[in-house]
């Protein structure tokens, strides 16, 4: 495939990792690039081999992979415009994942020599070229298993190092300053005693686990920036774990907020507005890089739907004027028709006890295209603790009694108590099963919806359509939310926010909605797109028809009937 300059300049224009450039450096920059082809299935670098170019893609899909338990494991698959293989302009290492082409591709590389010839008229390459490489390293690190298939890292970025080690000086200063106490304790005050070595095994001991748990807290921050949303994920170990994310297609402006002492070590906030507020992006370095990428990404997701649309119409014209003359296939297809099904299969109303009892426990299922979360069961089991409890000390203290023990208390007397106690308590443990089976979450094709009721009394039922979705953040707080891992998600809609409370694994859930949004939002564009092509065909197919049917009307103009070509020049 022949790649002309004006195409290359165009990639290049779009490019995050060349598009700041302005238009002199851009012309003799593409002017360096080569084509190169490769077939389905073709390696285009191998893990472990030389870094001898970098590739821009023109057509098809390019996957990414690294070796995980001696087995390839994909991390990316880049598309149009995506770039890979920038290590090699970057450093002199040897390649640290492998680059396969999906389907047949075409590329645009550079060479480290054209690179480098070029390189003094590129003011801020490095910097770019660094975060790309290091994205990629961390996204082969950090796994990402909740992103979606179509869905792939493109910057990754931890806090700056420079906040770690301000964190880390307050577990250094105590570990120094018990080893200190205990060495005079040891040599002057109490010589010859065990407190000066326990003063420092002690202090030491507590040090080394305060920066342990410091640096993970540190490595458990993090952004990402994927083809598709932005988020940030921030954890406190054993207390706080929380993402805030952003669809692309909601942000409104990027802009950077740097400290005194943030200008002094080099790192900021990177601050992301979207419709419903801010997410902050904490101590990042190079953030005005970052922020840059950020607008560049978030711009070339709407140019790319913007394009996308506009192939689906003019392949749709060319259909309808294809079958020109057809005039059966110029109408509009017939509704699909409902489909009942059978009595059989019909939903049935289950009775008590098959309600009761149906999904005992489960804290997700799914049925009838909805996914239903319940509360995690540490709400039952705090709730139900007590008249278990109880329960238990009566059927101890009636053991007891018939094994000879507590003769003060009559037999007859404790075994009427139990049953009685029993029957309270098996009702008072029904009602809270019942109201907490009752507070239930759920995510459908089209809406999300909070459901309370409570025992033979009040219900109320808010919902809200996914395309109304604006946000969506988890928070999951404490030791026991952090152990039993639940939270709450907040979704907001609009001026109003929902929430699901103390449901398990929250960033699932998270991500549930996240795609059942996606689903939804792309439903409604494709509906609208086909209502659109389809008004626009039908009108161009109707005019050409009463073109061939009075071809007086054009001027007399005796052109016979047949499909008529609207880009053609006259």
């Amino acid at each position: 495939m022949r790649i002309d300059q004006s195409e290359r300049i165009e990639l290049l224009r779009q490019s995050p990792l060349f598009g700041y450039l302005d238009s002199g450096r851009i012309n003799r920059l593409a002017g360096l690039f080569k084509v190169v082809s490769f077939e389905a299935g073709d390696t285009i670098f191998k893990e472990q081999g030389p870094s001898e170019a970098m590739y821009i893609i023109c057509e098809g899909e390019v996957e990414l992979l690294t070796v995980h338990k001696q087995q390839e494991v994909p991390f990316s698959t880049l598309n149009r415009g995506d770039y890979f293989g920038e290590e090699a302009l970057f450093q002199d290492d040897l390649r640290f994942y492998k680059a396969v082409a999906a389907t047949d591709v075409t590329l645009i590389s550079l060479d480290v020599d054209g690179y480098l010839y070029i390189y003094p008229e590129l003011p801020g390459i490095e910097d770019r070229l660094e975060i790309t490489v290091e994205s990629r390293k961390l996204a082969i690190q950090i796994p990402f298993s909740w992103l979606g298939q179509d869905e792939y890292p493109l910057v990754v970025s931890r806090r700056h190092k420079a906040v770690l080690w301000a964190r880390e000086t307050a577990s250094i200063l105590t570990g120094i300053v018990a080893l200190l106490v205990g060495f005079i304790t040891l040599v002057n005050w109490l010589p010859g005693r065990p407190y000066g070595g326990l003063i420092m095994g002690l202090g030491g001991g507590i040090s080394l686990i305060w920066s342990i748990w410091t640096y993970f807290d540190w490595r458990n921050d993090y952004f990402l920036l994927t083809n598709k949303r932005v988020v940030w994920i921030e954890k406190v170990a054993l207390i706080y774990d929380s993402r805030k994310e952003a669809p692309l297609r909601t942000i409104m402006s990027v802009g950077e907020q740097r400290t005194r002492l943030g200008s002094l070590l080099g790192y900021s906030d990177v601050v992301v507005m979207t419709y419903v507020g801010t997410i902050r992006l904490h101590d990042l370095a190079k953030a005005d890089v970052i922020a840059n990428l950020i607008e560049t990404y978030w711009h070339q997701s709407d140019d790319s739907n913007r394009r996308e649309e506009a192939e689906i119409m003019d392949l749709k014209l060319r259909e309808k004027l294809e079958n020109f003359g057809h005039p059966e296939d110029l109408t509009r297809p017939a509704p699909t028709q409902r489909v009942e099904p059978d009595e059989e299969e019909k939903i049935r109303e289950p009775g008590f006890l098959a309600w009761l009892f149906s999904d005992f426990i489960r804290l997700r299922y799914e049925g009838n295209s909805a996914i239903t979360y319940r509360k995690h069961w540490f709400v039952l089991v705090r709730a139900t603790w007590l008249p278990v409890l109880l329960m238990l000390g009566m059927l101890a203290v009636v053991i007891a009694r018939m094994t000879g023990g507590l003769q003060f208390i009559p037999l007859n007397a404790a075994l009427y108590g139990l049953i009685g106690l029993m029957f309270v308590d098996f009702l008072w443990v029904l009602y809270q099963y019942a109201d907490w089976r009752n507070d239930v979450f759920q995510v459908t094709l089209d809406q999300i919806i909070d459901f309370d009721r409570k025992p033979l009394g009040q219900v109320r039922r808010r919902s809200a359509p996914l395309e109304n979705v604006l946000s969506i953040e988890y928070e999951r707080k404490g030791f026991w939310g952090f152990l039993f891992n639940f939270g709450t998600v907040y979704i907001t809609v609009g001026n109003t926010r929902l929430t699901f409370d103390f449901v398990y694994n929250p960033s699932e859930v998270q991500q549930d909605i996240f795609y059942r949004m996606g689903e939804r939002l792309e439903q409604l564009r494709q509906y609208e797109i086909d209502s659109e092509r389809e008004r626009i065909s039908e009108w161009i197919a109707s005019y050409h028809r009463r073109v061939a049917q009075n071809p007086q009307e054009q001027g007399g103009s005796q052109r016979p009937p047949g499909p008529a070509d609207p880009f053609e020049v006259r």
